[in-house]
C-alpha cells in the first residue's frame, strides 16, 4: 500500500503541471483569436459608422436641396403675383400721353428727395394737390371710372374711412374722389413695404402717410399715436383698410378686431367705405372698361362707438359695408369723379339739398350787349 502510494505521489505531479502547461499554451492562442475576433468586429462597424454618415449627408443634402426648391417656388409664386399686379395701359392713349405720365414719375421723384433734405420745401397743398392730378392721369390712361355715392357722408372735420381692400388701386380711387373744397385731405396708414417700392413709394412721400410692420405688434401702437395726431390736430382724413391684406375679390374678409382703436383714441366719427369693382383692376380677364363704385356708409359718431368694445365697432362697420355692397353692386350710379371735383365752395349748398346730383350750371346766356357794359 504505501508503495503504490509513492509511486502515485510523482504521476500526479507531473500530471499536475503538464495540464497547467499546456493551459498556458492554450491560453495563448485563446488571447490571439480574441484579439483576431475584436479587430475583426471592429472594421465592420466602422464601416456601419461610416455608411451611416454617409446617408446622413445625403439626405442633408436632399433637404437643402428641398429648401432651395421650395424657396425657388415661392420667388416664382411672388414673380407671377408681380406680373398679375401690372397695370394695363390704353396703348392709343399712351402715344400721346407717354410723356406727361414719364415727367410725372420723374417729378414725383425730384419732391420727394428735396423734401427730405429740406422738409417743407415743397408745400402740403402743392403736394397734395400733384399727387391728386396723378391719379386722374392714372385713371385716364388706364380707362377706369370712379363712381360715388354719398359723397355728403364723407364729413368736413377730422374722420376715420374704413374701406374694405380689394387691390393696390383702391389708394387711388380715394385721392381721386377727395375734393378739398367738401372734405380734408387724405392719409393713409400703409404697410411698410410700399415705402421700399420704387413706383409707390415716390407719391406715399408726398402725403401724410404712416408705416405699419405687419410683423411688429409695437408698431402698431405708434402708427395709432401717430393716426390720432392727424385726425386731432391736423384734421386730415384718415383711411384704414381692416382687413389687412387685399382680398382679390368681391367678397368682404373678415376685420382684424383692434383695427379701429384709433377712432375712439381720437373720438372721431367712423366712415364705413364700400369699394366695389376694383379687384377687376389687376385680373386676367380684365374688361377694357372698368367702373369703380365708392359707397359712403352713414357714419357712426362718437357718441355711439365710444361706449362699445373695438370688436364690436369692427362688426358694424364690416356689417355695414356688406350692405352697401349688396344694395350697390347692380345698381347704377351717376356721379362720377370728374364731376366731383367739379364742386366748389359757391355750389356746395345747391349739392346738399339736392343730394347726389350734378352741380348746376347756369342757363342765362350771355349776349353781346353785355360785353360792351361799361359797370359804374
Amino acid at each position: 500500500m504505501t508503495k503504490e502510494k509513492e509511486v502515485k505521489k510523482p504521476v500526479d505531479k507531473k500530471t499536475a503541471t503538464k495540464p497547467t502547461t499546456k493551459k498556458t499554451t492554450a491560453t495563448k492562442p485563446a488571447t490571439k483569436k480574441a484579439t483576431t475576433t475584436k479587430k475583426t468586429a471592429t472594421k465592420p462597424v466602422a464601416k456601419k459608422q461610416i455608411k451611416e454618415n454617409k446617408v446622413e449627408e445625403v439626405k442633408v443634402v436632399e433637404t437643402t436641396e428641398v429648401t432651395t426648391v421650395s424657396s425657388a417656388k415661392t420667388t416664382k409664386s411672388k414673380t407671377e403675383k408681380k406680373k398679375k399686379e401690372k397695370l394695363k395701359l390704353n396703348f392709343w392713349k399712351m402715344t400721346y400721353m407717354w410723356f406727361p405720365m414719364w415727367n410725372m414719375m420723374r417729378k414725383a421723384k425730384k419732391i420727394s428727395k428735396k423734401n427730405l433734405k429740406s422738409p417743407g420745401y415743397f408745400s402740403e397743398e402743392y403736394c397734395y394737390n400733384f399727387v391728386k392730378k396723378a391719379a386722374k392721369r392714372i385713371l385716364y390712361v388706364s380707362d377706369i371710372t370712379v363712381k360715388c355715392e354719398g359723397i355728403e357722408n364723407w364729413l368736413d372735420r377730422g374722420v376715420i374711412l374704413a374701406p374694405n381692400h380689394q387691390s393696390n388701386f383702391d389708394p387711388v380711387a380715394l385721392v381721386a374722389l377727395n375734393n378739398f373744397y367738401l372734405q380734408q385731405p387724405l392719409a393713409f396708414i400703409a404697410k411698410k413695404e410700399l415705402w421700399e417700392d420704387k413706383k409707390f413709394g415716390r407719391f406715399v412721400r408726398l402725403m401724410d402717410c404712416i408705416p405699419l410692420d405687419r410683423k411688429n405688434p409695437r408698431s402698431a401702437l405708434e402708427a395709432f399715436k401717430e393716426g390720432k395726431q392727424l385726425v386731432v390736430d391736423f384734421r386730415r382724413s384718415l383711411a384704414i383698410f381692416p382687413e389687412g391684406t387685399r382680398s382679390h375679390s368681391q367678397q368682404v374678409g373678415e376685420f382684424q378686431p383692434a383695427a379701429l382703436k384709433v377712432a375712439q383714441m381720437a373720438n372721431a366719427p367712423v366712415v364705413p367705405v364700400t369699394i366695389i369693382n376694383s379687384y377687376q383692376v389687376f385680373s386676367k380677364d380684365r374688361p377694357k372698361h372698368i367702373e369703380i363704385k365708392v359707397v359712403f356708409g352713414k357714419p357712426i359718431m362718437p357718441l355711439k362707438h365710444i361706449s362699445l368694445k373695438t370688436e364690436d365697432l369692427t362688426k358694424n362697420t364690416r356689417k355695414a359695408i356688406i350692405e352697401n355692397m349688396e344694395k350697390w353692386v347692380d345698381k347704377e350710379i351717376l356721379l362720377d369723379h370728374k364731376t366731383i371735383n367739379k364742386i366748389n365752395l359757391k355750389n356746395r349748398e345747391d349739392f346738399q339739398k339736392t343730394g347726389n346730383s350734378k352741380p348746376k350750371k347756369s342757363k342765362e346766356k350771355k349776349k353781346l350787349k353785355d360785353i360792351f357794359k361799361v359797370v359804374d
